[in-house]
């Protein structure tokens, strides 16, 4: 099952995509569950399983991708957590994940343009894996913490780099307006399987950049979890990014930055592809 949120004719929606087209969940459940959101923290997922063999309302090609969940609470992102980073090699494990959180307006949704700040030129892709959270809670056990994951959906957490140094740590730097891109759609955990066998695949202009199975990540999702939710409450529709495989333009020794007219597609195998232009703000 793969929902998504979406708008048509400037109307917000949120729906299921199939082979066939995108099933209107909205106007069947909208009373009782308003958007998505609503949907997930009332524990309706198998309403909605069971309306997607229903007739589609609309084609994939006449409707608007908005972020996955529009209104989420969080958007929580795990920095330097693939092996093939140069400052965990240089400087070991870290001690606990390093979490960091993003909002809404800083990412385009799937097929729209993410932006090269005009105050910062240096923007960087880093292809990521996306936990959505299902059910909420706080303290919450690594050995329970994929009860609480509802299904997967795709980042590119892009990223300004020069601000990284501006004294501004990662708050600036991981928020210019739509600097990076979430989408298309959310698939199911029990549809996507062992989270650790997947593949992430960035490429640029249709050459890939990044290639590497989240089996490389440092800690893994469930301690991920495990860590945000001590100090957090997690809630339903929550995103938390689980970090990026090597090859980002940072990591380069001749870096050549995003510049507007590029393509950027983030592909994993099961979930789906994240794509999104580059312009200028």
């Amino acid at each position: 099952m793969k929902l998504l949120s979406y708008k048509i004719n400037g109307e917000a929606k949120y729906g299921v995509a199939t082979d066939a087209g995108v099933v209107d969940l909205n106007a069947r459940f909208g009373a009782d569950y308003p958007t998505l959101k609503d949907a997930i923290a009332a524990g309706a997922l198998a309403k909605l399983q069971d309306a997607a063999g229903e007739t589609p309302d609309h084609q994939l090609t006449e409707i608007e991708f908005d972020l996955p969940i529009p209104n989420a609470d969080k958007f929580l992102c795990a920095g330097r957590n693939y092996r093939a980073y140069h400052e965990v090699i240089h400087q070991g494990k870290l001690d606990y994940p390093n979490i960091f959180a993003r909002l809404a307006h800083s990412f385009a949704p799937h097929g729209q343009e993410m932006l090269v700040p005009k105050v910062c030129e240096r923007l960087d892709y880093e292809g990521e894996l996306v936990a959505v959270i299902g059910t909420g809670g706080r303290h919450i056990a690594p050995e329970d913490a994929y009860d609480h994951v509802m299904g997967y959906t795709i980042m590119n957490e892009g990223s300004p780099r020069k601000w990284e140094r501006a004294g501004t740590q990662n708050f600036a730097t991981k928020n210019f307006d739509r600097c990076g891109g979430l989408g298309p759609w959310i698939v199911a955990a029990d549809e996507v399987g062992d989270p650790t066998k997947l593949h992430i695949t960035t490429r640029r202009n249709g050459e890939v950049v990044q290639d590497g199975g989240t089996d490389l990540m440092i800690y893994d999702i469930p301690a991920i979890i495990a860590h945000a939710s001590s100090f957090l409450t997690l809630q339903p529709g929550d995103m938390i990014a689980t970090g990026s495989p090597g090859g980002t333009i940072a990591g380069a020794d001749d870096p050549k930055w995003l510049s507007a007219g590029e393509v950027l597609e983030v592909d994993i195998p099961g979930v789906g592809t994240l794509f999104n232009g580059i312009r200028d703000e």
